[in-house]
């Protein structure tokens, strides 16, 4: 506390100074100075330890307000008030050092300084959470397996394959193997035509006629085939048995080609039947009209009419366009009036 110590003298000499009378001073005044100066000094050792005891203290948790002007600030306007006054303003200027004594020693001359505190986040204010995203892959989901619907071949697809198969072995020479493809086709739909008459003929060409005959037959029994009538008949006239194979072949007389008009007149004329035979025969020349051993046919059948003129010049179209044994050729020429060459 020097400073307000040095203030305070430096105050009373001005005051003394202005006060003062020119002659010199009195032992009284003198004497009430010493007291005042011995009290001045107590109460600033008691601000000295009130502003000691204060700066140890601890901070208060509240804020501290500045006071509205600092000690010095108001002593300086004091000394600055004092220095310009005039002299009858002294008691007031006493007062007044008084009043500045008792502010000092109520309040420290120079505020403390706020301690920082570090700033704690309030607990009722949520931090702001920042979004995690997820590390994690997708797992890629596996497209469900596609399951292809095998669909078995109908038994007529696969009878069609088998005879396919034994059309091949059939043109190859492999007869055993063709069997066996037809037989197998057979066995998948037994209506199959086209492979009843084709494994009869083979059937026939190794020596079974009677299988072959009998498979044609059950085979005409489950669907009545044309084809199947036609085929019987024709087995049957190479047995010699010309009235069953007529017959088989009148069933099937709708889809008969050339070849069975011709062999239908061949048998109607062995049981003498020589008109309808001649009627065969002209149907088979119809379609085609070269062929020399159908022409005979047709010229026997006239002959065995009596249409003799009607004969010779068919046994002349037949010597013309076909090819015949010498012995036919001779009856031939013989039937036509040909002299021999």
């Amino acid at each position: 506390m020097s400073v307000i110590n040095q203030m305070l003298r430096e105050l009373d000499a001005r005051d003394a100074a202005a006060s003062a009378p020119p002659a010199a001073p009195t032992g009284t005044f003198g004497a009430n100075r010493r007291p005042a100066g011995r009290i001045l000094g107590g109460l600033g050792l008691l601000a000295a330890g009130a502003a000691a005891i204060y700066w140890m203290l601890p901070a208060a948790p509240e804020v501290v307000e500045a006071p509205a002007a600092p000690a010095i600030a108001r002593q300086k306007a004091a000394a600055t008030t004092v220095a310009m006054a005039p002299a009858q303003a002294a008691p007031a200027i006493r007062n007044a050092r008084q009043a500045v004594i008792a502010a000092s020693v109520a309040e420290p001359i120079i505020a403390a300084p706020e301690q920082t505190r570090p700033e704690r986040p309030l607990s009722g204010v949520p931090k702001p959470s920042i979004p995690v995203q997820s590390v994690v892959a997708p797992v890629a989901r596996a497209e469900p397996a596609v399951v292809k619907e095998m669909t078995e071949p109908s038994p007529e697809a696969e009878a069609r394959q088998y005879y396919d198969e034994a059309q091949t072995l059939h043109r190859a020479g492999k007869l055993d193997a063709a069997i066996g493809k037809y037989r197998q086709a057979l066995e998948r739909n037994p209506g199959m035509a086209n492979a009843r008459i084709q494994l009869a003929g083979l059937l026939q060409e190794g020596g079974q006629a009677e299988a072959a005959l009998s498979l044609l037959k059950t085979g005409f029994d489950l669907r009545a085939d044309e084809g199947l009538a036609i085929a019987t008949g024709r087995l049957l006239a190479d047995q010699g048995r010309r009235d069953e194979a007529l017959d088989w072949l009148v069933r099937g007389q709708a889809s008969l080609r050339p070849a069975d008009h011709a062999l239908m007149g061949a048998l109607l004329s062995q049981a003498q039947h020589h008109e309808e035979a001649g009627r065969a025969y002209r149907r088979a020349l119809a379609t085609d009209p070269g062929r020399g051993g159908w022409l005979l046919g047709l010229g026997l059948a006239l002959e065995a009419q009596g249409r003799t003129e009607e004969a010779r010049m068919v046994y002349r179209s037949a010597l013309e366009r076909g090819e015949f044994k010498p012995e036919v050729i001779r009856f031939l020429r013989e039937r036509s009036g040909l002299p021999a060459p």
